[in-house]
């Protein structure tokens, strides 16, 4: 029984959660699983963020589909979810009324859907809003709809059809924007909202085109439990998985890491010191009145910055307090434990000429392919130890592409790798981000020529009065559309309803149909007939149902407070566990003597969201998804 739970557990996370590594998550934000993500939990003042970890290219389209989930509180909801173009980390989001995107460093452009009016007139502070849910586009992270500066469009309702927005639904959204006529539109819940024309490049990011793109989302004194969803199909992606034949290869553009020239590189990352009275990491921090002390009297002394991922380097500063080296070197390294000294101080009175106590010494180096950079004291100038108020990195940092199996050409580190690989291959790119260090991007290429489309299941059961077919693809090449075969003798079939294909994907992909016109009793027979774009078809195993017997199904999948598991009527006994997306088991319970239906749904936490429910019986095991929707 156990071993069979972890199983389930083990495959449900490992699909559910493989689409997140395109992103970078931060504060409440969590995969849900099926390109859903948690963006905050139903409490007091939470933050979330997600941010696609490759920048953006604002001279090239951009355009994002998916869905948007507010919770259900109303009245006491807050705060709502922000689409944001940003120029600054990946970690930004702070709670509170500015829809976690007010704060964040650098310039920003953003699209704000707000669920909670921050006026003055509500006992808030005054950001001008209407008592509608509202959507407005603004600049700079300032979210008072009365500035004409950085207020550029609206506030609008969100919603033509409603005020409200904060209902447990999820609502249909599309963010697009043309470079060339510069209009900027937002479509949601079925209905045009924004249109306007505005260069988003010129106006708030020039000289540099390269942004990041994400969502952020908050709660403060009132709160909701909100997530996105991204229809990957539909969505401006820099490196989206691919598929080739055998020999065939694959190539890829990234924007070159210009952004970082002039910074200093060291800035916040991890430190390592042969010994210390006050941290190295003081030595990081961008305060000059903070340093790093090693013990006094003795030498050698070092001290090492990590700088989390591959860096050309072209310059190093050490602010030195009073007590600085007479003698030392700079060593670097890619692993720590070998290192090749890049510059040696031979003359100890040269440190001795600048004026105390703003001893900055400038060093020019030439290196490539560091991430270690250490200085290494082997005298001191004073009685007592080795003392730098700021040890500063100057340079670039690398792409590094992994495997190093050959397949990457010209080199891993470059930023347009053409890639042959000689079977399915996962890459894997380290990019640096300097709020969070180096980040890590999955892209698989598939080499397979045999399969246009691999079904990996194809299932129907009675519910309620319905048959409900659900398939799963796993790889789709120039897919059209799914017919629906239904036969009632298993040999002439006619077609019953036709499901659009989403063309192109590597990854898993959930399609349902149902049938509406059932016998009172029987086998009703069905097949899935896949069409692709040039015409040709194939045929799926057949699959029937007999309407003999009753099955196993849950009365609700989407529900409020309460859904039941529908048994067969020769159940005696069963096991239902609940867990939720990231695989704790919320509920378990066994039951004999049982009597159909068997209700579940009031014991789950009051926890908006998805979860997982396993079912074995005798004779059925049974995985199902549900809802709670408040």
């Amino acid at each position: 029984m156990k071993i069979w739970l972890t199983l389930i557990l083990t495959i449900v996370l490992f699909i559910e959660n493989g689409y997140a590594q395109q992103f970078q998550l931060n504060g409440d934000g969590l995969a849900l699983g099926g390109n859903a993500y948690r963006l905050t939990l139903d409490d007091y003042n939470r933050a979330g963020s997600m941010w696609y970890k490759l920048d953006h290219d604002l001279n090239k389209p951009f355009s994002i589909t998916g869905q948007l989930l507010f919770g259900g509180r109303d009245v006491f909801g807050a705060d709502g979810i922000a689409f944001v173009f940003q120029n600054g980390c990946l970690n930004a989001g702070t709670a509170g009324g500015g829809i976690g995107y007010s704060a964040m460093p650098g310039k920003s452009f953003a699209v704000e859907f707000d669920t909670f009016e921050n006026s003055a007139a509500t006992g808030s502070f005054e950001n001008h809003d209407p008592a509608y849910d509202h959507i407005a586009v603004e600049k700079m992270g300032n979210v008072d709809h009365a500035n004409a500066t950085d207020n550029l469009f609206g506030p609008v309702q969100a919603s033509a059809a409603k005020a409200n927005i904060e209902d447990s639904l999820w609502y249909d959204f599309t963010i697009s924007y043309d470079p060339v006529s510069h209009l900027f539109q937002v479509y949601f819940d079925g209905t045009l909202r924004v249109s306007m024309t505005y260069d988003i490049y010129a106006n708030i990011f020039a000289p540099d085109p390269y942004v990041y793109w994400g969502f952020t989302s908050s709660t403060g004194g009132q709160y909701n439990y909100q997530a996105v969803y991204i229809n990957k199909n539909l969505t401006t992606y820099a490196l989206p998985d691919k598929a080739i034949c055998p020999g065939g290869s694959v190539s890829v553009s990234l924007p070159p890491i210009s952004r970082f020239s002039g910074r200093n590189v060291a800035l916040g990352k991890a430190t390592l010191a042969s010994s210390m009275i006050s941290s190295p990491s003081e030595a990081v921090d961008g305060n000059v009145n903070s340093r790093w002390e090693s013990i006094q009297a003795h030498d050698p002394e070092w001290m090492y910055v990590d700088l989390g991922s591959p860096h050309d380097i072209d310059s190093i500063k050490l602010d030195w307090e009073t007590a600085y080296a007479s003698l030392y070197h700079i060593d670097v390294s890619s692993d720590a434990v070998t290192w090749t000294t890049i510059y040696n101080e031979t003359d100890p009175t040269r440190l001795s000429a600048y004026v105390q106590p703003n001893l900055i010494d400038t060093i020019i180096v030439s290196a490539s392919n560091v991430r270690y950079v250490r200085m290494y004291g082997t005298a001191r100038a004073t009685p007592y130890g080795y003392s730098i108020h700021e040890f500063q990195i100057f340079g670039k940092p690398k792409y590094v592409w992994s495997p190093n199996d050959g397949s990457i050409s010209p080199d891993i580190n470059s930023a347009n790798p053409t890639f042959t690989p000689a079977v399915t291959t996962t890459y894997s790119l380290v990019y640096p981000d300097f709020c969070t260090g180096a980040v890590i991007y999955n892209m698989t290429i598939t080499v397979d020529c045999t399969l246009p489309l691999e079904l990996t299941s194809f299932d129907v059961i009675k519910v309620g009065n319905k048959g409900h077919l659900t398939w799963t693809t796993s790889l789709e090449e120039n897919t059209h559309h799914f017919t629906i075969m239904k036969s009632l003798d298993g040999i002439n079939f006619t077609p019953l309803g036709r499901v659009a294909a989403a063309g192109n994907s590597h990854s898993l992909r959930n399609y349902y149909f149902d049938d509406t016109d059932l016998p009172a009793s029987g086998t009703v027979y069905y097949q899935l007939v896949t069409t692709d774009i040039d015409g040709s078809s194939n045929n799926s195993p057949i699959r029937l149902l007999n309407l003999k017997e009753e099955n196993l199904y849950i009365s609700s999948p989407v529900f409020d407070e309460e859904t039941s598991l529908i048994l067969p009527g020769e159940t005696k006994s069963l096991q239902l566990t609940v867990v939720d997306a990231v695989g704790r088991v919320l509920l378990e319970e066994y039951h004999t003597d049982v009597t159909s239906p068997v209700y579940f749904g009031k014991s789950l936490p009051p926890t908006v969201g998805f979860y997982v429910v396993i079912v074995q019986t005798e004779t059925l095991n049974k995985t199902f998804k549900v809802v709670k929707r408040k």
